[in-house]
């Protein structure tokens, strides 16, 4: 395993070296990082796929080897943080938003040639010779069924089964499309009235793998492949009198939803498609699929599945937002035909989230075209594996898009969030924002007293950003005589259970505020039991897993991504391990709907910061938790809590923020540090008032971090993290080191892994190794 990470740590690091080599015209440089590659052992697990990379290499270094292709120029490749938008053109140098169809069909073309060469490969054109011969004919209870071969291509060797059900004599029949895989879902769609057409071109039945050697000049690869493959099965239902050709839908669930929506992109003879559980690839967007996302990210993806994407894909790990299109690109090209996304929201290969913001990319597209309703999301509770009330739903969805019922569809939804719309119900906040003192470091204090006159305002102003935060009342104890009563949905997503650890649940009706479930992890002695003693506690912030909360991280345990292992490293330093789902994430999910209806002058980080607080309020009161020893660790979007949290609560003695933040007043089209909070992301709307003129933040990292000071912090900020200024960064802490040296300890470290934005083993024993030095 280390191996394996010690690869994907050199691809990461070897490609955003090569992009700034790159503008030196070093290819020397280039083809050394290559060659470097072909010294390291891949992880075995990688090395047995049963399919190829491509037809003549068996991986993805063989590949290399033998095209000598090398990364893209990433420093003269456009950045582009947010999903890139398809209703924007670029003409002689000048961007522009697409006003008619005529260009919005050039900007079709173009996104099919860089989705090609960058994500699938390029692919034959349809075959003018198809031919087709029936294998089985036969008729029982009512219904015809088919068995077929069809052959096309060179010699017609290109060979692809497929099996038809047809109601028996009738006419004018929808088509419900899908993989072997999914016959059962065809038989609920047969009971529905629709012709039902399998086709060979799934794991364990694949004719498509075929065309590799069919069609060896070109490079598509196994999911075009397929998808290609089902364009065939078209061709020859275009050829059936029975068959609706206005009706033809296509389906299939996580790779399988992957092609499907492939093939309805790249042909628009696929009146529909319904992909199921598709992520990364499919319905998840690259650029959110990042580890701070905590789902299936590119580097897993292209790793273990070499044969999915065209080996060209994986350069981009590390440098997803330099992508010329992403997955909504791909999507659009399906409007204005009906397209349903269809996933769990808690299923653990996706980021719920992400899957949602590329839904709202694709709608825009289809409010261009004026078929808003033609697109809509199904999401259900669950794991991974479809029930066949959720292919009721789709079917529903499809029913009605083909004139086939008058269901009201209704689409739910978690993370409706406008910019525009908040601020149009707080304009006065715009007149509030100009009035604010903006608050800068001075370079030298003379003593403490002139310090602390600005702490107070830097206080004020971060307290202002956060919003007005509602009155509460605080609970008196926590009646730990109250049975546990588990959220339900912790048995689908999962909890870390460290062998080293007992866990002990305080849920909702324990109360440790706002109906606050919280899980505390006690190291575990010989009899399996926790010692009678204070122990010093890591509160530990997650990332932005929002389907899965605190239970998921970037290293596997027993083939799942989890946090196991980092809890286990943490108790076995002689710490507690405080966790819970911050608002708006795994559990706690359907809690944050609505907010800023709610709460129109709140912030979710107000909430957030608020929720640390109630924790901290409630440690209080357990007695095997030392509350003078707590230290708080933040990842990627725990890192940015944690600062405000600490900066506002002097009851956390020291902080490690991972990839946490990048300074608001140096905000550009690159790094959008204010735009990711207020606009992306919704966390901190009132930021985004200062979008236009980042200078005017009232308040900035430098001059939050020196509020934390003198207690013990260390900012973690990987080399290769695409979403933080570093130069920016570091200006900053240079800036709060003046104020921890004036207050007699320069206790604020900055450790830069060259790594990207994520908690590696590595950077978590030096995390422990700091708290250490203070515990």
């Amino acid at each position: 395993m280390k191996q394996f990470f010690l690869l994907i740590l050199l691809l990461i690091s070897g490609f955003l070296f090569v992009g700034d080599v790159y503008g030196q015209n070093d290819t020397a440089a280039r083809k050394r990082y290559l060659a470097d590659l072909k010294d390291i052992i891949i992880d075995q697990r990688f090395q047995k796929n049963t399919r190829r990379a491509t037809l003549q290499d068996s991986t993805w270094v063989e590949w290399l080897e033998r095209t000598g292709e090398l990364p893209p120029d990433f420093s003269k490749m456009k950045s582009t943080p947010f999903l890139p938008d398809p209703l924007q053109s670029e003409k002689d140098g000048q961007v522009f938003s697409i006003q008619t169809e005529e260009q919005w069909e050039e900007k079709k073309e173009w996104i099919k040639t860089q989705y090609k060469h960058w994500v699938s490969g390029e692919f034959p054109d349809k075959p003018d010779n198809l031919k087709s011969e029936i294998l089985l004919d036969s008729v029982s209870e009512g219904v015809r069924i088919q068995k077929i071969k069809l052959s096309f291509g060179p010699e017609q060797k290109a060979k692809l089964h497929i099996e038809l059900w047809l109601p028996e004599e009738q006419q004018n029949l929808p088509v419900f499309m899908t993989q072997f895989t999914h016959d059962e879902w065809g038989r609920l769609a047969l009971r529905r009235g629709y012709a039902v057409c399998l086709y060979a071109a799934n794991d364990g039945r694949d004719d498509t793998e075929a065309f590799q050697a069919v069609y060896p000049d070109y490079d598509f690869s196994m999911l075009m492949r397929r998808a290609w493959g089902a364009s065939r099965v078209v061709d020859y239902l275009y050829s059936r009198p029975e068959i609706n050709k206005d009706q033809i839908a296509i389906t299939g669930h996580s790779r399988n939803g992957k092609q499907s929506l492939w093939a309805a992109a790249f042909d628009e003879r696929f009146s529909a498609v319904i992909s199921s559980s598709s992520s990364t690839g499919g319905d998840a967007p690259w650029r959110f699929g990042d580890p701070q996302y905590a789902s299936e990210t590119l580097d897993l993806v292209t790793a273990a599945n070499v044969h999915w994407f065209h080996p060209r894909l994986r350069f981009f790990f590390g440098n997803e937002d330099k992508l010329p299109v992403d997955q909504n690109s791909l999507a659009s090209l399906i409007a204005p035909r009906p397209l349903l996304f269809h996933y769990s929201v808690t299923e653990r290969g996706l980021n719920a989230w992400a899957n949602e913001q590329n839904y709202y990319a694709v709608r825009e597209v289809y409010k261009f075209l004026g078929e808003e309703d033609k697109v809509g999301v199904h999401t259900r509770r669950g794991q991974h594996a479809v029930a066949a009330r959720d292919v009721e739903f789709t079917l529903d969805f499809l029913d009605k898009q083909f004139s086939r019922n008058d269901i009201t569809w209704q689409n739910t939804l978690y993370y409706e969030y406008n910019f525009e719309e908040w601020l149009s119900q707080n304009k006065k906040l715009e007149d509030a924002a100009k009035r604010l003192n903006r608050i800068n470091l001075q370079e030298e204090y003379g003593n403490t007293d002139g310090f602390q006159a600005d702490k107070t305002n830097i206080i004020k102003n971060i307290k202002w950003l956060l919003g007005e935060e509602p009155v509460q009342v605080k609970p008196d104890e926590i009646d730990l005589s109250i049975p546990a009563r588990y959220d339900w949905i912790e048995s689908i997503i999962g909890r870390p259970e460290p062998k080293n650890g007992v866990a002990k649940y305080y849920g909702p009706y324990t109360s440790f505020g706002d109906h606050l479930p919280v899980r505390v992890y006690f190291p575990k002695n010989k009899q399996g039991k926790r010692e009678d003693k204070k122990y010093p506690v890591v509160l530990y912030l997650h990332e932005y897993a929002h389907s899965t909360g605190y239970s998921k991280g970037y290293n596997k345990h027993n083939g799942s991504p989890s946090n196991h292992r980092m809890f286990e490293e943490i108790l076995s330093n002689g710490y507690a391990v405080v966790a819970f789902d911050m608002f708006g994430f795994g559990t706690r999910m359907e809690e944050a709907v609505n907010f800023y209806q709610r709460h129109p002058a709140w912030s979710k980080m107000g909430k957030m910061v608020s929720d640390v607080q109630s924790v901290l309020d409630g440690l209080e009161q357990i007695e095997n938790v030392d509350t003078s020893r707590v230290f708080a660790l933040g990842n990627t979007l725990g890192g940015t809590v944690g600062v405000y949290a600490t900066a506002l609560d002097e009851r956390i003695k020291a902080l490690v923020s991972v990839a946490g933040f990048s300074p608001y007043r140096t905000s550009t089209s690159q790094y959008e540090s204010i735009r990711n909070m207020s606009h992306l992301h919704g966390l901190i709307p009132r930021l985004g008032l200062f979008a236009e003129e980042p200078q005017g933040v009232p308040v900035d990292f430098s001059e939050i971090l020196a509020c934390i000071a003198p207690r013990p912090m260390m900012v973690i900020a990987p080399t290769l993290d695409r979403y933080t200024d570093m130069s920016a960064l570091k200006n900053s802490i240079n800036a709060s080191k003046n104020v921890y040296e004036l207050l007699g300890d320069d206790r604020l470290k900055l450790y830069q892994p060259k790594d990207i934005n994520r908690l590696s083993p590595e950077t978590l024993g030096e995390i422990i190794q700091f708290f250490n030095h203070y515990k």
